[in-house]
């Protein structure tokens, strides 16, 4: 087992009066405030690691650390790195995934320290096992001082070592990438409407579909539960990128539409005016694939409340992504239109169920957290917290 151990590099030396104010350095000559700086700097993991009470005196009140890898959430599992930490959850949170991830212990050892009188970096080297392989990532440490205590520290790393070796590779369908986009178009039910009516329309467009060039992840239908005075339901396509949907819809319109709109007469009516583009960012995968055709969608639009932010939404996910109780099939996306919509949403939130007892339970478990007060401080979001619900069945794979 590796211990938590930390290797000095820096080395320094004082010139030969007591009180100058410059410190030699190897052949460099500093002043002392980045000599002290220099020195605080390159002990400050050390001490993290090995004696915390040490590390906390040389913390600012107003202290906070960053990681600042670009690791998406899902990629965390129910260990999310947050968008940053104070004083306290530094030691109580941050350093608690650390360890998590590393649980046989770290050896860091630096090879480079710069400093000047308000900053400084520390380069890095690391050995240990991570739980998915050997983790010897490099590191930069960036450095902020206020009073002579360390305010800011920033970690900078290979975060595709820390997604690949520490959180294990999230190998997942290639439709559910994060490449994915979602288009809904507007349809409402014609005077000669059936199941079987619709359900013979649906035969017929997938054959459509298979005779074309398209490139598709997929389609499904899903009706609100609620009645909605723009549509009766929607029908959604999920492409692979904007060029596939753009190619696929210049082929149709040039090829099958006429045919469409004969087929659809007097069963259902489309507008194609009414078709919205959304990019989509993956928040949480669930822990397995539900093979039912048939789920929920319940929509959230929202935008931040006063104080609110980014890094708001960011922690709140890491919070709820932490829960690792919720039912084995759900998941979330956050979607992005690519049009400028009537009302702009800070985020759209979409969570995705197989059925009404998953759901029923994940909102139980939700309810009996601190996430829907802290919601309802952070955001301010159509139907409240209720969402708006779809329900849906998948109509080509």
């Amino acid at each position: 087992m590796k211990n938590w151990l930390f290797v000095p590099f820096v080395i320094l030396f004082l010139t030969a009066c007591e009180r100058t104010t410059y410190m030699t350095v190897g052949d460099e000559v500093m002043s002392v405030e980045a000599y002290e700086n220099a020195a605080m700097a390159e002990q400050f993991i050390d001490l993290v690691l090995n004696n915390p009470e040490a590390a906390t005196d040389l913390m600012h009140d107003d202290f906070r650390f960053r990681y600042m890898g670009k690791l998406p959430i899902y990629a965390q599992g129910d260990q999310v790195i947050k968008s940053s930490y104070n004083k306290d959850t530094y030691f109580s949170e941050f350093l608690e995934v650390v360890m998590k991830l590393v649980p046989d212990g770290i050896v860091l050892t630096p090879i480079d320290v710069i400093a000047d009188t308000d900053s400084a970096a520390v380069v890095m080297v690391g050995d240990a096992e991570g739980k998915y392989g050997e983790y010897d990532n490099e590191y930069v440490f960036t450095y902020k001082f206020k009073d002579g205590k360390i305010i800011e520290v920033d970690e900078y790393n290979s975060d595709y070592l820390v997604a690949k070796n520490l959180y294990g590779n999230n190998l997942v369908p290639e439709k559910y990438s994060n490449q994915m986009l979602v288009e809904y178009i507007w349809h409402e039910k014609g005077s000669n409407y059936s199941q079987e009516s619709f359900a013979s329309l649906i035969n017929t467009w997938n054959g459509m579909i298979d005779e074309m060039s398209c490139e598709m992840n997929g389609a499904n239908i899903l009706t609100p539960r609620e009645e909605n005075e723009n549509f009766d339901f929607l029908w959604m396509i999920a492409w692979p990128s904007e060029e596939a949907r753009d190619d696929c819809w210049f082929e149709w319109l040039n090829g099958n539409e006429l045919e469409w709109n004969e087929a659809i007469e007097g069963v259902i009516e489309v507008n194609i005016d009414n078709a919205f583009l959304f990019d989509t960012e993956i928040g949480r995968f669930p822990k397995s694939w539900s093979e039912s055709d048939n789920f929920i969608h319940s929509y959230f639009f929202c935008n931040y409340k006063e104080g609110a932010d980014q890094n708001t939404l960011y922690d709140y996910r890491a919070d709820l992504n932490a829960i690792n109780t919720l039912s084995e099939n759900h998941w979330y996306v956050l979607l992005d239109p690519t049009f400028v919509p009537d009302q702009e949403s800070d985020f759209v939130w979409l969570d995705i169920w197989p059925d009404e007892s998953s759901r029923n339970s994940d909102l139980e478990i939700w309810g009996s957290s601190d996430l829907p007060e802290r919601a309802e401080e952070s955001f301010a979001c159509s139907n409240e917290l209720q969402g708006i619900t779809f329900d849906g069945y998948n109509i080509r794979s």
